[in-house]
């Protein structure tokens, strides 16, 4: 499937592309575009997404959205602030209620030389993963460097 989908994707043929993978589950559509977006690093594979985001906006498109900007194409100049965008969204459609979107601003934090996340946002998400789970060890580990 991946190299069909790819030439798809590149080539800006998003309605095939989303026939071609409206079978698939959210997990296993992350995987195709990862595997893509690491073998092509395309701007496309994010631009796909957000055309899925645009017919429906749910919390799995961001997380897809956030993953690839953060990893494959975060070289990219900005990509973290979409990154944080996505990440932003997942934790609002999820009422700050699940700790993994939660762990994403966390992450962006700590990127080096990038101010992605501010210091008071990142105490007041650590306060948040702490009332979700006091012995979550990542938030902990936070609050004690």
């Amino acid at each position: 499937m991946t190299n069909k989908l790819n030439e798809f994707i590149i080539k800006g043929h998003f309605k095939e592309a989303k026939e071609m993978t409206n079978e698939l589950s959210y997990p296993e559509l992350d995987g195709e575009l990862m595997e893509m977006t690491f073998k092509n690093s395309s701007i496309t594979n994010y631009a796909f997404i957000m055309s899925l985001l645009v017919e429906e906006e749910n919390v799995e498109l961001h997380e897809m959205a956030f993953r690839l900007m953060a990893i494959p194409l975060s070289y990219l100049n900005g990509a973290y602030y979409a990154a944080l965008y996505h990440a932003r969204r997942c934790v609002e459609l999820t009422d700050r209620q699940d700790i993994r979107y939660l762990s994403y601003l966390l992450f962006l934090h700590q990127i080096p030389d990038e101010k992605i996340v501010s210091e008071e946002d990142a105490f007041d998400t650590v306060k948040r993963m702490l009332s979700l789970d006091p012995d979550h060890v990542v938030a902990k580990k936070f609050l004690n460097k």
